[in-house]
């Protein structure tokens, strides 16, 4: 069944405003937190915004959406949701863009077009656009609705800086281009792993797959492109009906609880494999459960941070550690 097309907002624009639902954290306890911190205060301390603005923009779409949204586990990524039936989303793009750029690489900008990838949208339950949410460590944060005053945004996205750091994502990228991946030339390392998987080399995949990230250790492509074809390495050999009726006869085997969920996400099963993951780490500890929780976080790259069954089971995950 489709959905109805978001809808625009084209009253004046609301207070922007921090959400505080489950799942998302409270932007401004985490500011006064970090308040008085020398360590976040030589990290917000933001220069001025370059001449030529969008450096560190990019326009996404399904195709190139898990990307962007692994780019989060590095820094914050600011998710702009704009259409082009309201006449202010271009020039509320055009500010962020700007105002991110004076981050040096610290933030990065993706701009969605709102009516055109409608899965995107819906993954974030959003009812109307312009919209702007923060990714950190794919979860979401919402920021704002409408179109607030330049001040107003600029305070958000100031706050963003002590909860990444919080959640010890300080990294730093270069500028990003804002043509489509597919324009770029195949990394043939990515071309002789895909290759080796569709041939059923799994191993050959995993070997293609670690030499790009040895070139390139913040390859997203190649970290999923590994996680991926370690998962159906270890299935490739599974006899499924001996593998879960072990699972359902030891459900404190660690190694059995495992390879229940990688027959599950491998066959397309990935709330029941995410849930029993999150079952058996709530009840289990020390050693057994990191090694859970690994291989959770294992499973949410093969599935892709843009995925919402990833975003809802983070949450879990979340609530279930702490």
């Amino acid at each position: 069944m489709s959905e109805s097309p978001v809808s625009a907002t084209h009253n004046a624009a609301p207070e922007p405003h921090i959400a505080s639902a489950r799942g998302a954290v409270d932007l401004s306890a985490a500011a006064q937190t970090s308040a008085g911190s020398s360590q976040y205060d030589a990290a917000a301390s933001v220069p001025h915004s370059p001449a030529v603005s969008g450096r560190w923009r990019v326009a996404v779409n399904e195709a190139s959406f898990q990307q962007v949204l692994q780019l989060s586990n590095q820094v914050p990524v600011v998710i702009s949701f704009g259409t082009p039936r309201h006449p202010g989303s271009a020039e509320l793009d055009a500010l962020l863009a700007r105002l991110v750029d004076g981050y040096e690489g610290r933030v990065v900008l993706a701009t969605v077009d709102a009516d055109a990838n409608q899965n995107i949208l819906q993954a974030f339950r959003l009812q109307q656009v312009p919209a702007v949410v923060a990714v950190l460590g794919g979860r979401p944060v919402p920021l704002f609705q409408g179109a607030p005053a330049e001040a107003e945004i600029k305070s958000l996205l100031d706050e963003l800086m002590p909860l990444a750091l919080q959640n010890g994502i300080t990294g730093t990228v270069p500028p990003v281009s804002a043509e489509e991946p597919s324009a770029a030339p195949k990394n043939p390392l990515h071309a002789a792993a895909e290759e080796a998987m569709a041939s059923g080399d799994y191993e050959g995949a995993v070997t293609h797959y670690n030499k790009a990230l040895a070139e390139k250790p913040n390859d997203l492509e190649a970290q999923q492109g590994l996680k991926s074809a370690e998962l159906l390495h270890r299935v490739s050999s599974m006899d499924a009906n001996a593998v879960r009726a072990e699972g359902a006869q030891s459900p404190d085997s660690l190694d059995a609880q495992l390879a229940v969920a990688d027959l599950d996400v491998a066959g397309g099963h990935v709330e029941d494999a995410f849930r029993r993951i999150i079952s058996f780490i709530a009840t289990h500890f020390d050693d057994e459960r990191e090694s859970a929780r690994e291989r959770l976080v294992d499973l949410f790259t093969v599935v892709g941070a843009s995925d919402p069954r990833v975003s809802a089971a983070r949450q879990k995950l979340a609530r279930t550690l702490y």
